[in-house]
């Protein structure tokens, strides 16, 4: 089915943070047992990261995430009863008090990202380090579009500016054990305070309230680069911000200045439990839709002030009981489908539909789901839920194409 795309230069890829973990939801202490460039690791050695390649269109990008997750259920389905599964949620299982939560190691010339990963852990939680999620990455055709940077970093603050928006509409991250904030309690399922506990205020941020200058390029690498020269950051990659413009290549500022932004990473995606490939297509195409629509806004300055509240809003977002930014979202997605009139097929009608049906009956939202379905099924238990949904997953990227 064609997958309508209004500027048709746009292309897409994503990054899939996920735990591994055993038969009884504990994390695993094997070690990373893929040898797959779609796969690697992340902070842990437990912790894997499925990266698409770049791709044209929303459907191409999610069959090409649908392929990863099959290679890696075909690696851990093949040790039988010692099998491991991929953790459906973006918070972690129970941690027990002799769970090991293992850095990722690397050998030789990449022997520093193991060491960075140490130094990482030391300055905060190593239990937070944990958390996974979805890294959307938008491009545009850098060859044919004037002042591509600028445009890149206008369009990097607009989406900063509204991360609110998909924060509210796809946070899946409303439970977690008591593991997770306590060092010596565990088994204990938390629940209804917040919608995305990755992105609320135990989420993982950075020790200080980050400012960017977005009134040039060189000004954005400029105002970075002090965070790293003043040691707030060790390195530019420790910058847990909303939106980063990246480059080809291995990322860092020199390399960004060198070689102009390449694409927008977008980094608030919870995993969705709800769906055995972490998110939904409807989500995907709807980020599509949202990009392009603040993509078409004029410029309005994102000062330090507006920096602030609109950090605040994420973490407002975040909560349980969000209702007071219902309204305020209903008018962003009645400007939306206002812009696309007579312009989106069928497949973007839905996915704006999707989006509208959350706001018009919170029961819809996938936290109120998944905390429902945890309470009536599994007695409210985080673990008992997880290992089911783990399963039947599995089983369902397995046999998708005989259901």
């Amino acid at each position: 089915m064609k997958i309508y795309n209004i500027n048709h230069y746009k292309t897409f890829g994503i990054e899939l943070e996920s735990l591994r973990v055993t038969n009884d939801a504990r994390i695993s202490q094997k070690e990373h047992p893929f040898d797959n460039a779609h796969i690697s690791k992340d902070y842990a050695e437990c912790q894997m990261e499925l990266i698409t390649d770049t791709c044209e269109s929303i459907d191409e990008v999610y069959q090409a995430l649908k392929s990863i997750y099959r290679e890696v259920e075909s690696v851990l389905s093949t040790d039988g009863e010692t099998r491991e599964y991929i953790w459906p949620f973006s918070v972690p299982p129970v941690l027990l008090p002799n769970d090991e939560i293992g850095i990722a190691r690397f050998e030789r010339k990449d022997k520093y990202r193991e060491d960075y990963r140490k130094l990482l852990s030391e300055k905060y939680d190593v239990r937070k380090m944990l958390y996974c999620g979805i890294h959307y990455n938008y491009s545009l055709d850098n060859n044919n579009i004037p002042d591509t940077n600028e445009r890149y970093l206008k369009l990097a603050a607009r989406i900063a500016e509204y991360a609110w928006l998909p924060v509210l509409l796809m946070g899946a991250s409303p439970i977690c054990d008591i593991s997770l904030v306590s060092s010596d309690r565990y088994g204990l399922t938390i629940s209804d305070e917040e919608a995305s506990i990755r992105c609320g205020k135990n989420g993982y941020w950075n020790h200080f309230t980050p400012i960017i200058d977005y009134t040039s390029f060189d000004g954005y690498i400029s105002s970075i680069d002090n965070m790293v020269n003043k040691g707030l950051l060790y390195s530019e990659s420790e910058l847990y911000y909303p939106v980063r413009l990246k480059c080809k290549g291995h990322y860092n500022l020199d390399n960004l200045k060198k070689n102009g932004a390449e694409y927008i990473e977008f980094r608030l995606l919870d995993i969705n439990p709800l769906t055995p490939y972490g998110v939904f297509r409807e989500d995907l195409i709807f980020l599509d839709m949202l990009f392009e629509y603040l993509d078409s806004l004029d410029y309005a300055e994102f000062d330090e002030e507006a920096q602030k509240e609109a950090l605040d809003m994420i973490r407002l977002a975040a909560q349980y009981d969000n209702g007071q930014l219902l309204d305020k979202a209903y008018d962003v997605l009645n400007e939306i489908k206002k812009y696309y009139t007579c312009k989106a097929d069928s497949d973007y009608i839905h996915a704006l539909k999707h989006q509208f049906s959350k706001i018009e009956d919170e029961d819809n939202m996938y936290s109120r789901i998944i905390v429902r379905q945890c309470n009536e099924e599994y007695a409210g238990d985080m673990k008992a839920y997880g290992m089911a949904l783990m399963k039947k997953n599995s089983y369902a990227i397995e046999h998708e194409n005989d259901i």
